[in-house]
């Protein structure tokens, strides 16, 4: 009889290949039970975002001619370890044998994922190293259950709790609620947007949504009778629908906008200060210290748990990536470049001293990383390498 953990060389295959059956679910959950550090292992390999879509991959790859190599290898015959039990012997080998074929495993889940990274190609123009596609319209939906699933611009329709219908059309993921349904308030869907990716969205109450790079909205299925509350860490420009009598309400890590129907940027990463730019209607932004201010058309809002700055925004800046580019005015090199990394997924590196001149001018979100850095480098006074997905900025002099 196989080791158990010989058997999950082959279930993990299967996963990554798309044929894992219920009966084989059936199965692991016995070997689980069996041996709860078994579990781990599953976890740790599976954790790692491989779907079906690798199918071709993992199908095509050999395990039993690994077998027939490992086995046949020096290391792996009987001279392991010394005893006159033939079964120990074999039970060992057996169990290296299953430990190797994890090795396998763990070998070709990284090689795979390093090569079907398909934004990395060849710079045919600018003679760098290699170039980076663009990010496209891309997400994930974490539903009320738990489960994620994978958005992109098909058509589908996914089934929540109560028969609520999640549709995408045209590359949008649009909810028709039944919202006469009080429990619904209580469940929440997560909308997580990737590095070079962004989504478009219409909440439950109608309120249009657009999702930045590396961003993540969070809201219930459908709004309660007082408010309508949604959460947000990153970026999104908000068409709120009017409701006079239901404020419309984002939250994030430095305050609360509260809004009854209007058009809004607001900005909200972790690693540095919100701001929020009024495109129409009004708007009331309240901080972590229970600081308010009214906010009227065309005015930004920089803020954070103590404090708050207003200024007249640019607005076609503020909403460019919305409209689909960058728009860059006296910006400095590492505000430019932390735009670029969400846009196309790369890491920054400064080599010496970071460049103290400023940048200005558009750039379609369409072009190739290495035409967005050509454009840049001719008035920022910088020499970009790229190095796969990782981008050295250092001085011209």
């Amino acid at each position: 009889m196989k080791d158990q953990q010989f058997i999950l060389v082959d279930y993990l295959v299967k996963h990554f290949s798309g044929t894992l059956s219920q009966t084989d679910i059936q199965s692991l959950q016995k070997i689980f039970k069996d041996d709860p550090s078994l579990r781990d292992q599953w976890e740790k390999y599976t954790s790692q975002g491989l779907k079906s879509s690798d199918a071709q991959f993992w199908s095509s790859l050999d395990l039993d001619r690994a077998r027939t190599n490992i086995l046949n290898y020096p290391t792996a015959k009987p001279i392991i370890q010394a005893t006159g039990n033939a079964r120990i012997r074999n039970l060992k080998i057996l169990v290296g044998l299953a430990a190797s074929l994890l090795v396998i495993i763990g070998a070709a889940l990284f090689l795979n994922t390093v090569h079907r990274d398909k934004q990395i190609v060849a710079d045919q123009v600018y003679n760098y190293k290699n170039d980076v596609l663009p990010g496209g319209q891309k997400a994930t939906l974490t539903l009320s259950n738990g489960k994620t699933v994978e958005l992109s611009q098909q058509q589908a329709t996914l089934n929540e709790q109560h028969g609520e219908q999640l549709q995408i059309s045209n590359g949008q993921l649009q909810y028709k609620t039944n919202s006469s349904q009080a429990e619904l308030a209580n469940l929440k869907n997560t909308l997580t947007v990737p590095a070079a990716g962004f989504y478009r969205m219409v909440l439950p109450d109608g309120t249009r949504v657009w999702v930045n790079s590396a961003s993540e909205l969070s809201y219930p299925l459908a709004f309660g009778k007082s408010i309508r509350k949604v959460e947000l860490r990153g970026e999104a420009y908000f068409e709120v629908a009017h409701e006079k009598n239901r404020p419309f309400i984002v939250s994030t890590a430095h305050g609360d906008i509260k809004v009854l129907g209007t058009a809004f940027n607001l900005r909200a990463y972790s690693n540095a200060s919100s701001n929020v730019t009024l495109i129409n209607g009004s708007i009331q932004l309240t901080n972590t210290n229970k600081t308010t201010k009214q906010v009227i058309p065309g005015q930004k809002v920089e803020f954070n748990g103590s404090d708050m700055r207003v200024s007249q925004a640019n607005v076609e800046k503020e909403i460019a990536w919305q409209q689909g580019y960058f728009y860059f005015e006296h910006d400095k090199i590492q505000n430019i470049m932390d735009q670029l990394a969400r846009w196309y997924a790369i890491d920054v590196i400064y080599q010496g001293p970071i460049s103290k001149k400023t940048f200005g001018g558009s750039i379609s979100r369409d072009v190739s990383l290495a035409e967005a850095l050509e454009l840049i480098k001719r008035g920022a006074g910088v020499e970009f390498v790229i190095d796969r997905k990782t981008v050295t900025v250092k001085n011209k002099h």
